[in-house]
């Protein structure tokens, strides 16, 4: 087994510390009860992830509340149409399961060029989620996904999530240990989004980590930070840590993240992010930065601003414009990547969208890419 001088022992002890003082302090701020994963439909409503979600930083195993939303499509009123869906994934007391599955044609073409360069079809994602609660204070998260096998893109992928999650104390807080994802940044539904991919993130942001993660949400403000492995689990260097505080109304949504994982033997790797997002009658508007350094001069940096048009309940039109500067000096390309999309939600637990990118790089031809994808959220 390998050791660590004592002195960076105590460097890391004063850094757990230093980041636990932080969340309480941002849990001093949080109160009273908490309130989707997706950012649009919190800033629809004005209320936190984890009214949807049991994960605190959203997406993944829905609750009873999230259900019912998804249910009466990304509404708070229940549709007469649909209330003859009486399913209920709620087995018994203490077991309730859930199930995600994504299908995806996609194609592609690049400028100058003669027939499509990508046409195919695409599991994209399929989970089967398990929730257990055995008394009021706590609940167990199991996730097991599709493993997507291919030499090329995408990478092999599986989704393990496994945590506790110990909640229901004073002022909102919550304890989570296991497997889970890092409280950093917008956790959106596009991971091929510039402020997601490892271009700007220097982890998947796809994966779960391992280690322990304590917070509080309430009504409007939140606190959240996790100190894990950061990589392999038998690595002996447990030293990532992430951190996210932020605040939720139906007038505006903003946050704050910060990421730091330090090696022994290499420099920090650190990312702040500011994410904000407003609703005004049918109109969504949300944005995101991410950059390695606070000079932009210097900085490997991704950005997001994205316009959302409620046309009627069950149909969105969304354009975004997505960003990616490299570090100066870099042999990576400006890239700026356009949408246009419909998203169509016809019945309950069902979703349809058809997309268009465009991605615009410096020095390089352009890309054209077209998606039809099938999501069902169950």
């Amino acid at each position: 087994m390998i050791h660590r001088p004592l002195n960076v022992q105590a460097h890391l002890a004063a850094r757990i510390i230093g980041l636990l003082v932080v969340v309480a302090a941002a849990a001093a701020a949080a109160f009273t009860t908490s309130a989707d994963a997706l950012p649009l439909y919190a800033s629809r409503e004005g209320r936190n992830c984890i009214s949807c979600h049991f994960d605190p930083n959203g997406s993944a195993m829905r609750n009873e509340f999230g259900f019912n939303y998804g249910k009466n499509r990304h509404s708070m009123g229940e549709e007469e149409r649909w209330a003859n869906v009486t399913v209920n994934p709620q087995l018994n007391d203490w077991i309730r399961l859930g199930l995600d599955t994504r299908f995806m044609y996609y194609a592609s073409h690049e400028d100058g060029t003669s027939g499509a360069s990508a046409s195919t079809f695409f599991p994209m994602e399929g989970n089967l989620r398990v929730a257990i609660q055995p008394h009021d204070y706590l609940t167990i998260i199991g996730t097991h996904g599709l493993v997507v096998e291919s030499p090329g893109f995408p990478n092999a992928y599986v989704a393990r999530e496994l945590y506790g999650l110990f909640h229901g104390f004073a002022k909102d807080l919550y304890l989570q240990v296991g497997r889970f994802r890092l409280p950093f940044g917008l956790r959106q539904e596009d991971h091929t989004s510039f402020t997601r991919s490892t271009l700007v993130l220097p982890y998947d942001s796809q994966k779960e980590d391992a280690g322990i993660e304590v917070g509080a949400i309430g009504n409007k403000w939140f606190g959240q930070g996790s100190f894990t492995t950061g990589g392999y689990p038998f690595s002996e260097q447990a030293s990532t840590f992430a951190a996210k505080v932020g605040r939720a109304s139906r007038a505006f949504q903003i946050g704050l993240s910060g990421y730091d994982e330090t090696d022994n033997h290499l420099p920090d790797v650190y990312r702040w992010s500011l994410y904000a997002s407003t609703t005004r009658g049918r109109f969504t508007v949300l944005g995101e930065y991410v950059a390695d350094d606070f000079n932009p001069d210097v900085s490997r940096r991704g950005a997001f601003t994205e316009v959302v048009y409620r046309a009627s309940r069950g149909v969105d039109l969304r354009a975004k414009l997505d960003y990616f500067g490299p570090q100066p000096g870099s042999f990576a390309s400006q890239v700026r990547r356009y949408l246009a999309e419909v998203d169509i939600n016809p019945m309950p637990f069902t979703d349809i969208k058809i997309s268009y990118r465009r991605y615009n790089y410096d020095g390089s031809p352009d890309n054209d890419e077209y998606f039809a994808m099938l999501f069902i959220p169950f």
